[in-house]
This record gives C-alpha cells, sequence and structure tokens, in this order.
C-alpha cells in the first residue's frame, strides 16, 4: 500500500489529510512534533511515531526506515521554537548554523531541502484539502457595506506586504487606518490587540505573500478566529481566496451570519 509521512503540528489540519489520504487507500505515517494530544488520530488507520519538533535526523530515518516517499508537513507549530535551539539535534543545529537568516520560512525551507536531499518528495499542504479552499466572493449572507471593502482591501494589501517581509499574515483595519500588524504572537494575539485599540467594527484581513510556499503553510481560519473576532465586536473577516484554509465552512458561515461578522475571500 502507498504510504504517506504526515510531520503534524497542532491543530485539526493534520487529523483532515490523515483521513483524505485513508479514503484514497493511501496509508499515513504520522509524526507528531507537537505537545498536542495524539489521541486525535486514534480513529484513523494509521501508524504514529512522536519526536521534538529538533529532532529532524530521527524523524529522516524513520521515514525511511517506513519506506516513506510522499510527506507533508502541516499543522501549526509556533514559530517561538526557533528561540529555544536546545531541543534540536545535531541535524536541526547544522540547518540554523548554514542558514545566517532565523526567518522561520527560511529555515522551514532549509529542512525541507534536507528531506528531499534524503528522497522524500514534499507535497503542498492542499494537496488533500482542496475542498477548504474558497472561490473568491462573499461566504456569508451578511454583506461588507462600502466602508468596510475600503478597509478589506487596504488590510489584504498591507497583509500581503508584511507576509512578504516574513513578519507575520494578519493585519486589523478600522477607518482605513492600521490598527495591529501580526508579528510573532500570532493571529489570535493580533487580533486581540487590534480590537482593544479599535474597539467596535474592526476588519481583520489574513494574506499569504505573493512568493508562498504552500508546502509550507497556507494560511487558516477557522472557528477560533471567527470567535475572537466577535469578542472584540469585529465586523469582517476577509481572506484570499484560493489561498487560504477555511475550516468547517458549513458551521463557520451561519455562526458568523448570527454573530453579524462578514467573511469574504477576495484575489
Amino acid at each position: 500500500m502507498e504510504k504517506l509521512g504526515i510531520i503534524a503540528g497542532a491543530g485539526e489540519l493534520p487529523v483532515l489529510v490523515a483521513k483524505s489520504a485513508v479514503d484514497q487507500g493511501i496509508h499515513p505515517i504520522i509524526i507528531p512534533i507537537t505537545k498536542e494530544d495524539e489521541e486525535r488520530f486514534s480513529t484513523i488507520s494509521c501508524e504514529v511515531y512522536p519526536y521534538g519538533v529538533g529532532q529532524i535526523q530521527k524523524i529522516t530515518q524513520k521515514l525511511l526506515e517506513l519506506n516513506v516517499r510522499d510527506l507533508i508537513i502541516i499543522g501549526k507549530i509556533e514559530p517561538s521554537i526557533l528561540l529555544r535551539p536546545l531541543q534540536f539535534d545535531a541535524t536541526a543545529l547544522k540547518i540554523l548554523a548554514q542558514n545566517r537568516s532565523r526567518k522561520p520560512s527560511t529555515l522551514v525551507s532549509a529542512v525541507l531541502e534536507h528531506f528531499q536531499s534524503a528522497g522524500l518528495s514534499i507535497l503542498k499542504q492542499d494537496y488533500f484539502l482542496t475542498h477548504l479552499l474558497p472561490e473568491p466572493g462573499v461566504l456569508t449572507k451578511r454583506q461588507p457595506n462600502s466602508s468596510q471593502w475600503k478597509d478589506i482591501d487596504i488590510g489584504i494589501q498591507i497583509a500581503r506586504r508584511i507576509a512578504d517581509l516574513d513578519i507575520g499574515q494578519t493585519v486589523v483595519v478600522k477607518n482605513e487606518i492600521i490598527i495591529a500588524i501580526e508579528a510573532i504572537e500570532g493571529t489570535d494575539t493580533t487580533i486581540e490587540r487590534g480590537g482593544e485599540l479599535g474597539g467596535k467594527g474592526i476588519v481583520v484581513a489574513k494574506a499569504a505573500s505573493d512568493s508562498h510556499d504552500f508546502r509550507i503553510d497556507v494560511p487558516t481560519v477557522g472557528m477560533q478566529t471567527l470567535q475572537k473576532v466577535h469578542d472584540v465586536k469585529g465586523s469582517v473577516l476577509a481572506v484570499e481566496a484560493r489561498r487560504t484554509f477555511v475550516m468547517s465552512p458549513e458551521t463557520l458561515y451561519p455562526q458568523a451570519d448570527r454573530w453579524k461578522i462578514a467573511i469574504v475571500a477576495v484575489e
């Protein structure tokens, strides 16, 4: 049987990939690299081998030992791990030493090159999950007003720029003013800060860089994101069409309507 290696960060995405692989007759070999409960894979016909995020050599050896050829790296991994090099093995430290840049995307690209040099083929994260990528348009019944559309346009443009600089992917806007920009703290904290500074009616925009490597990351929003927007009385959540995972859309969009939050996907 064909095998698929899944290096699994936190969240639901690794589980969805594993389930989709099984549905296609592929056997998942899962390497969890976070402290999240491994029971999330308990209902899936798969093999699970947990390792630390910095144990690159052991992960490589295990995948090759099990004759894995295709690999997906998916799930949330906190960028702050780069501040804790004591958790890295010799191979990971060598990768760090060979790359002067400490940008997360640069280092992950170097890790991908290591896996490829070992004979593994790296698949894009959306390979099994294209159904989670929205087409352009307003995804909720609730529509943004003309003022909010201006904020959406500004937010997406600035989000793309900060993503190009490998700073973050999320921007909070109100009345055409940039209220908050994501850095290492993550999307949720950025939304909280934007709500504190901007008050009711903020617009949250999330985007990837023009040269984004979708093997490394696909920007993702879901119920937790929507809850944060609701908590700060935000009005709009804007994402990029065909470049963003929208989790559980069948429940997300109706909930957004109930909370009077518009969700839009823009090109």
